[in-house]
């Protein structure tokens, strides 16, 4: 799977910048007539707001690199095209279609012509979105926009980070990008038997089962420390099989997964307030986290905010 990171793309030749400032009121106004009706607003206690967008194409998919520092509320009514937001930093909670869902890092989300999203946004974000004409999205609704398990959402993610990078760096053989994605767009539009084309070692009902159980157990163990050769040996497979079926379903290896899981039970953890009692070290413990300044930077990355920021939230 490719992996972008955010600083190399507000750099790159292939993208150009539309938009960098501090005023609230010239990024909302670019949004809104770029990604779809859009209105949105500064939360109150926002960090000072900071935007900056930079633009590319590949064949007819346009690119936006989105930065921003500032918590925000969104509503957006989808029209005229569909919109693949790829986050690389931070965290959005979104209720498309009124479903509450929640996009980090690593994951998707693809909205429909005619869907409505609204959500918050955490102190910084940054992540690709990609312009999809509606003739690519002809076919039934898949029944989630969220992209996050599963062979062909893990193939449309891959598609997506690698039309960005083509985009940013207009690398030659830039255009097969574009027809990865189309073919990507087209296998999830599918029904679910799509899921059973090409399989490998494992059938998708099983793969996706031993994921699942695989998730469970780390959920179950966060506090306790193992190494994938544990988590294989409890569910009795191979090594291999385990981390073959993680990263098919998950776009990640088993002890990437159960880093994500540690994250997310810390962030859970700073927003109960019956845990204001405890510190950030003890509830980083808590979650199976060394109490360390790593710890909390790879937090920041992956939620666009710091521990104590979250805490305050």
């Amino acid at each position: 799977m490719v992996a972008l990171k955010p600083q190399p793309l507000l750099e790159a030749p292939g993208l150009r910048t539309v938009l960098h400032s501090h005023a609230f009121d010239q990024w909302e106004a670019l949004v809104a007539g770029t990604l779809g009706h859009h209105r949105s607003r500064l939360l109150p206690g926002s960090v000072p707001f900071e935007a900056q967008i930079r633009c590319g194409a590949v064949e007819e998919f346009q690119v936006l690199l989105l930065h921003g520092r500032g918590s925000l509320e969104l509503l957006r009514e989808q029209w005229g095209h569909g919109v693949l937001w790829l986050p690389l930093q931070g965290l959005i909670l979104e209720q498309v279609n009124g479903v509450e869902l929640l996009a980090e890092p690593g994951m998707g989300l693809l909205a429909r012509p005619g869907d409505v999203l609204r959500g918050t946004t955490t102190e910084a974000v940054t992540g690709v979105s990609i312009l999809i004409p509606a003739a690519h999205l002809d076919g039934p609704a898949p029944t989630s926009p969220l992209l996050a398990q599963g062979r062909l959402q893990r193939q449309l993610i891959a598609a997506g980070l690698q039309l960005a990078q083509a985009a940013a760096w207009q690398p030659q053989g830039s255009a097969q990008a574009a027809a990865m994605l189309v073919e990507a767009l087209q296998l999830w539009g599918q029904s679910a038997d799509a899921e059973r084309l090409g399989e490998g070692q494992l059938a998708a009902s099983r793969r996706q089962a031993l994921v699942l159980e695989a998730c469970q157990w780390m959920e179950e163990q966060l506090v306790q420390r193992f190494s994938v050769a544990d988590l294989a040996r409890a569910l009795g497979v191979s090594v291999r099989t385990l981390q073959y079926s993680c990263q098919q379903e998950l776009g990640c290896t088993p002890m990437a997964q159960a880093r994500r899981l540690r994250l997310r039970r810390l962030r859970r953890l700073l927003q109960d307030p019956e845990q204001r009692q405890y510190s950030i070290a003890d509830l980083m413990a808590r979650a199976g986290l060394l109490a360390c300044g790593a710890t909390a930077a790879d937090y920041r990355h992956w939620c666009g905010e710091s521990p104590r920021r979250t805490r305050q939230g």
